[in-house]
């Protein structure tokens, strides 16, 4: 069944943080914006949200913005996902990403996520209603990757960022609009054969940027500070056979410290089981045969938000010119207390 989305401001606070704090309810769950955190692509998805060693495709410039350095075309991806579509049915998030390689310059980037949380009724305290509004939350932001050498790749993905939860309503108790704005930026590198052949690593630091102010309060609340680290082994690597196992390691650094104090500050806020269990790690299998068709399992571990389970996944491409193809993907991730999978669908293409 599903829940009708009718809830007072209070109320929606209350769902917001919880739909966002279950799903990534590691330390310093006091940040805000945690829908930057949702990691976009089917074919990510599909491997346990373990990619940022290997970042290609339309969705690169957020799992690692060095990953686009490697590129020499251009590259679109879309993602839609009913988020939590199993009981809120307005709650979606969408992604959209394009990038594209400057011969002598490097690759540069546009890329928009929008987590909308459907519309919303108000009502005071005497429970008269006062209208309806819509939630949501948006990242504009762009890239721009370069090579150094022929096997290492390094980038970075500037965002602005606007978080409208509620507009100034009359009779509810407010005397400001719960609207924040904030910058932030995305720094990557990749490197590929990592000290051996067909072995890639790839960094990304997500979300560097100012706390955010909301109107309707004076405290600033930390943007969502992550530190993604990944390995990534092609075991097969020929024309019709491609397997590749990865694996990617996240820790949030967000505390109350000042923004440069944080980064070092946040490894020791809590003894050494918690901050182990803080870490979220994500490992995956992925087969192709002919860069036609796609197969995929992976395996997401993150204790403190208690999201534990298999994630699978696949995909379709075709090639409909030289250097031009159109590519379709599906996956099927655990997400926590609320529902037990969310299901995502991206589309991309390269040209």
């Amino acid at each position: 069944m599903k829940i009708k989305n009718k809830l007072s401001i209070s109320l929606l606070l209350i769902v917001i943080f919880t739909v966002t704090f279950t799903q990534f309810a590691f330390a310093g769950s006091e940040a805000t914006c945690i829908f930057l955190l949702i990691e976009p692509g089917s074919r990510p998805n599909g491997l346990g949200h373990s990619y940022v060693s290997i970042a290609e495709g339309g969705f690169a410039s957020w799992w690692n913005p060095g990953g686009i350095a490697f590129q020499d075309n251009s590259e679109l991806g879309l993602m839609h996902s009913n988020w939590f579509g199993d009981i809120l049915d307005d709650m979606y998030y969408e992604y959209l990403g394009y990038s594209q390689y400057f011969e002598g310059i490097g690759t540069i980037g546009l890329n928009i996520t929008y987590m909308t949380y459907g519309e919303q009724e108000a009502y005071d305290t005497d429970g008269e209603y006062r209208g309806s509004f819509n939630s949501y939350e948006i990242a504009v932001g762009g890239s721009y990757g370069t090579t150094l050498n022929d096997e290492l790749g390094i980038g970075i993905n500037l965002k602005g960022v606007i978080s409208n939860l509620a507009p100034l309503i009359e009779g509810v108790g407010m005397t400001a609009a719960g609207i924040g704005y904030s910058f932030v930026v995305d720094l990557g590198l990749l490197k590929k054969n990592f000290f051996i052949p067909k072995l890639d690593f790839g960094v990304n630091i997500q979300n560097f940027g100012f706390d955010m102010s909301y109107q309707n309060t004076e405290s600033k609340q930390p943007m969502p500070l992550n530190l993604k680290l990944g390995l990534s082994y092609r075991i097969l690597d020929d024309k019709y056979n491609k397997l590749t196992v990865t694996g990617d390691i996240n820790k949030m650094m967000v505390n109350n410290d000042p923004l440069w104090k944080r980064i070092f500050t946040s490894w020791t806020d809590d003894d050494f089981k918690d901050e182990l269990d803080a870490m979220i790690e994500n490992i995956g299998v992925e087969y192709k045969y002919y860069n036609l068709i796609s197969l995929r399992v992976g395996y997401v571990n993150d204790v403190a938000g208690h999201i534990k389970g298999v994630s699978f996944g696949g995909g379709i491409s075709y090639a409909f010119s030289k250097g031009k193809e159109l590519y379709f993907d599906f996956a099927l991730q655990p997400a926590g207390e609320l529902t037990t999978n969310n299901k995502t669908f991206s589309l991309g293409v390269t040209f």
